[in-house]
């Protein structure tokens, strides 16, 4: 059936000055997120919740700055060929220290996956209302002049980057895609004629698309993107962010309310 992806609105501002800092510090929120019943929930209960958010914070120490980038699964995707090397060789160990990384630490990129999704929506994202990008609903829909800015940064709306722990064929776990912030966005809309719908049926979806973008952009917000969220559980958060959209007013149609 494949992977059902949704885009949110986004406060990149206060989960770099309040989220982030806790998982390189001392965890206080992620313990009372852990410890919440949410937290029951979203994290599969709160059994060994003292080891389980150590091994977070010490894990989240070799984050890069954005918080997306494992320093060791990094530097074995950017691995090159030995010149000696045989390149089916070189293939299989490569593959082969990713997936030991990942019997490693999958653990644990499940529970960061888990609990920061309960997180940025409880304090800086709204799960309500959403911009469906489907399973290849957007990149169906959305096409950008190649070689573009713009190509490289809508590519973020349902990839992420070498070295991320979040989704990817080799975590498959629920959770976060990739976020671009505010900066990103206004960068994204300096070269938005690079952007275009693939043909008049794809029209419409191209416009909620541009007016859920500059709904963040007038509100000085960023973006997150999701991949099969636990809607139940997270339509029920009050959402954290000021901004109000009448989705039926806008007449939008992929831009929804889950209920």
């Amino acid at each position: 059936m494949g992977d059902w992806n949704t885009l949110h609105h986004f406060d990149d501002k206060k989960f770099y000055s309040q989220i982030v800092p806790d998982f390189k510090s001392k965890g206080q929120l992620i313990r009372k997120y852990f410890n919440s019943e949410f937290g029951k929930y979203i994290a599969y209960g709160n059994d060994k919740n003292n080891e389980r958010i150590a091994e977070i914070l010490k894990f989240s120490k070799l984050l890069n700055e954005s918080f997306k980038v494992h320093e060791t699964l990094l530097d074995i995707q950017k691995r090159e060929k030995g010149i000696n090397e045989v390149y089916a060789d070189f293939i299989k160990n490569r593959y082969r220290d990713e997936a030991e990384f990942q019997n490693a630490n999958g653990h644990i990129i499940e529970d960061i996956n888990h609990i920061l999704t309960l997180m940025i929506f409880s304090e800086c994202a709204a799960f309500n209302p959403h911009l469906i990008l489907g399973r290849k609903i957007f990149t169906g829909n959305i096409k950008a002049k190649p070689k573009s800015i713009a190509q490289d940064i809508i590519s973020k709306f349902t990839d992420n980057e070498r070295g991320s722990i979040f989704y990817s064929s080799m975590s498959n776990c629920n959770g976060f895609i990739n976020w671009l912030t505010n900066e990103e966005l206004q960068i994204l809309w300096l070269d938005k004629e690079s952007i275009y719908s693939r043909d008049e049926d794809s029209d419409k979806y191209f416009s909620d698309f541009c007016t859920f973008i500059e709904i963040a952009l007038d509100n000085n917000l960023g973006v997150i993107s999701g991949t099969n969220m636990n809607e139940r559980i997270l339509k029920l958060i009050e959402p954290p962010l000021p901004v109000k959209i009448d989705v039926k007013k806008l007449g939008l149609q992929s831009v929804i309310n889950y209920e």
